[in-house]
């Protein structure tokens, strides 16, 4: 018989409005959510389950047992197994196997599941029924025609995980420390409390927690000032008075006569005491919007202002970000010199903005782009230029992609379409001239020097334990951007670099670093720069590229698969220059997510057992918000034409930069001049003669000297006088240390 469609069956109803009232009035807390999450574990089908008759709730280092007498006023079936005290719900084994079966007293109305807390019992010990104590014997059967409230991966729900965990529950930013796990465990009767709204958002860590047991006042006031009435109807009036109480004395100020304004105008002022409660809502100021709210609202109009620090007040930031928006859209009418003096001027104008507390909260995005701004200004001062093909290509790849970086950087902090115009303005304004200068510089280095830019490292060959990871697009600075971040992470990364074959285009370049390349021919002009597979004079096309590579012995990774380390592979990883086609000069707000993509992948295979991965890519690319200037080339004199390359026909003749074809030779390429474009407005491109095109990254990572395979904690854990210590790649013969203190070996 098949199993049945559970999904066709309507669960049962009643239990289910149970789960959802709340006649205790914890909804919206973190009581309620567990007290919801423990009534859920008994939800059933109907014609499918029977209603279990209990939910079990283990909890092998009784963590949760400290709050049970907050829990058992918010839950009226809960029962806990323990020394005999029927009126706190309590009782042994065979006493909570005869409420189950409800034949004494307290007994629970009809359809309502009892919940049975089980302290110093985990999951795994109730299944091992033969290792079961003789005295806990009448619970053993109950987890089979029970349920127990567990984690998704079967081991006891603890307060870290259930705060933390999305699968099952409250999805909370919990830090992983110690001190953070000792706090929390001291401070869950006060956490129960709180509205889980509240907490998402923030960072939950120990002085979060300290902070809910033992509350300083200057923390008081924020909480009360960031929510005045829902703070207030929290707590009791005896709480209530004591708060106003001592707010009067140290701060000479009443929350009631006075007002949450009048707070703000103290705040603002940051006075005697008050100063100790600015400097509390700086090192948090996220955790307190309506602070930040009523600041504005407080401020002191006209002049008032001047007798006060300006950087209290958000407003006056607010006028400072219009200003310099102002000024960063005037740029598109100067010349570059002009607008880098400008951006210098500007610098100097508003850098101190960057310490106030406006620029933590997200409120001084010009001011942040203009940090960026004053870099780039500086670096695009003299174009790139050398006395050789070589030269020039070592110049950017040594310090010229630092203008590049720095124009990315300053996109990246449009974080909402008012920041576009301007900040978009102020790097065309600084970066085009310098990018146009540089690439006529190569070309014409290029003409003189016909047989240069030469690849100066060829393909990869595929070898036992190397994955080639091909990442379309890597620029160099990203390039640049990607090794720091694997750097950091711990791993070895030489990087050097290579000029990418002509035209820069995947279907040229992609091939050409490839382990197969060795098998592949250049086309015709018409073949849209496409190559063509040696033995069987097929265009190369992506089915067609993996199977040759296949056929050759080398593994194609797809997606996230690791292979097999034994032998060669290949994997393919990013989208750069997807995005690049799709959004233009917002790629820009992408590259950290890209990279931290790239790092990922590169981080997984490694893990996986592979000794190194080269990471290699086709081409760079040239970005300008507003689109490159048109350059025209009739559509006559070209096979088939691109945004920065076109393949000339036979006849043809042009003044136009020619070079030609990588694969084939006889098929010459033109590019427009400079950082010129054949299609208008076009804001991404590649394909042309220019350093950011052609000159490309490659990587090859390794883990860690010593780390592979190297022993690692990964899990420390108390139970009772027993230490836990869960080891990764074990070794034979290992040794664990239990110390007081790490250094003393006594």
């Amino acid at each position: 018989m098949g199993a049945k469609r559970k999904t066709s069956v309507p669960v049962n109803r009643s239990y289910a409005k149970k789960v959802q009232a709340d006649p205790s009035g914890a909804t919206g807390t973190v009581a309620g959510g567990l007290i919801l999450s423990l009534r859920t574990a008994g939800l059933f089908t109907v014609g499918d389950q029977v209603a279990p008759c209990a939910i079990l709730w283990t909890d092998l280092e009784r963590q949760w047992e400290s709050v049970l007498s907050d829990l058992r006023a918010l839950i009226p079936e809960l029962f806990v197994l323990g020394n005999y005290n029927p009126q706190e719900r309590t009782g042994p084994a065979i006493w909570l196997r005869c409420v189950e079966a409800r034949v004494i007293e307290p007994s629970l109305p009809q359809g309502q599941i009892p919940v049975l807390y089980l302290p110093g019992i985990s999951k795994q010990q109730l299944r091992a029924v033969e290792e079961f104590p003789a005295e806990l014997h009448p619970l053993a059967e109950l987890q089979f025609r029970g349920t127990v409230w567990a984690h998704p991966n079967g081991r006891d729900w603890t307060p870290f995980e259930f705060l933390s965990s999305p699968h099952g529950g409250l999805e909370l930013d919990v830090a992983k420390d110690a001190a953070t796990a000792e706090a929390l465990l001291r401070a869950m009767s006060a956490l129960l409390k709180e509205p889980i709204g509240d907490l998402r958002g923030q960072r939950l860590d120990s002085e979060f927690f300290n902070a809910l047991l033992a509350p300083d006042l200057p923390n008081q006031i924020l909480r009360w000032m960031n929510a005045p009435a829902q703070t207030k109807a929290k707590k009791a009036a005896n709480e209530w008075k004591a708060f106003c109480d001592e707010c009067v004395a140290n701060y000479q100020f009443h929350p009631d006569k006075d007002g949450e304004l009048r707070a703000a105008q103290l705040l603002g002022r940051r006075e005697r005491e008050w100063a100790k409660v600015w400097k509390r809502f700086t090192e948090a100021a996220q955790r307190y919007p309506g602070v930040a709210e009523l600041l504005e609202r407080a401020a002191p109009s006209g002049g008032g202002m001047l007798a006060f620090d300006r950087d209290a007040w958000p407003t006056l930031n607010a006028e400072a970000e219009l200003d310099l928006a102002a000024a960063l859209k005037e740029l598109k009418q100067r010349r570059p010199d002009e607008a880098a003096a400008r951006i210098q001027e500007l610098e100097r104008e508003h850098r101190d903005r960057r310490t106030w507390v406006w620029y933590e909260l997200g409120r001084s995005q010009f001011a942040r782009a203009l940090e960026h701004l004053s870099l780039l200004a500086t670096l695009v001062e003299t174009p790139l230029a050398a006395a050789s093909v070589d030269e020039l290509g070592e110049l950017y790849a040594r310090t010229g992609w630092e203008a590049d970086a720095a124009a990315l950087a300053a996109l990246d902090c449009c974080t909402a379409a008012e920041h576009e115009q301007p900040v978009c303005s102020a790097v065309r304004a600084l970066y085009l001239h310098w990018l146009d200068d540089s690439a006529r510089n190569l070309q014409n280095l290029k003409k003189a020097q016909p047989s240069s830019m030469q690849s100066r490292l060829g393909s990869v060959e595929a070898a036992d334990g190397r994955v080639i990871l091909f990442a379309d697009g890597l620029r160099f600075d990203v390039g640049r951007k990607l090794s720091a971040k694997l750097k950091e992470s711990g791993f070895q990364v030489d990087s050097t670099w290579n000029w990418a074959p002509v035209p820069s285009v995947t279907a040229t370049a992609k091939p050409y670093v490839s382990p197969v390349a060795h098998l592949l021919n250049g086309g015709s002009a018409d073949n849209e720069f496409a190559v063509t597979i040696s033995e069987t004079g097929q265009r190369l096309t992506h089915e067609r590229f993996q199977a040759l590579l296949a056929a050759n012995g080398v593994q194609v990774l797809v997606t996230h698969a690791k292979g097999e380390p034994g032998k060669g592979a290949w994997a393919e990883a990013g989208s750069l220059d997807k995005r690049g086609h799709g959004e233009g000069w917002k790629l820009a707000k992408h590259i950290t997510q890209e990279v931290q993509d790239l790092a990922g992948r590169i981080r997984g295979l490694l893990s996986a057992g592979w000794r190194e991965v080269v990471v290699v890519t086709d081409h760079g690319w040239l970005l300008m918000p507003e689109g490159f200037p048109k350059v025209e080339l009739p559509k006559f004199l070209a096979e088939h034409r691109w945004g920065r390359c076109a393949a000339m026909k036979e006849t043809a003749a042009t003044n136009l930069p020619v070079v030609p074809w990588t694969w084939n030779p006889a098929v010459n390429i033109a590019s427009p001049p400079g950082v010129g474009c054949f299609k208008a407005g076009t804001e991404y491109v590649h394909g042309g003669i220019s350093l950011q095109e052609l000159v490309v990254p490659r990587l090859v990572v390794k883990a860690a000297s010593g780390s592979a395979g190297q022993p690692k904690i990964s899990e420390v854990k108390w139970v009772g006088m027993r230490c836990r210590v869960t080891i990764e790649a074990t070794l034979p013969g290992l040794k664990a240390d239990v110390r007081s203190r790490p250094a003393d070996a006594g």
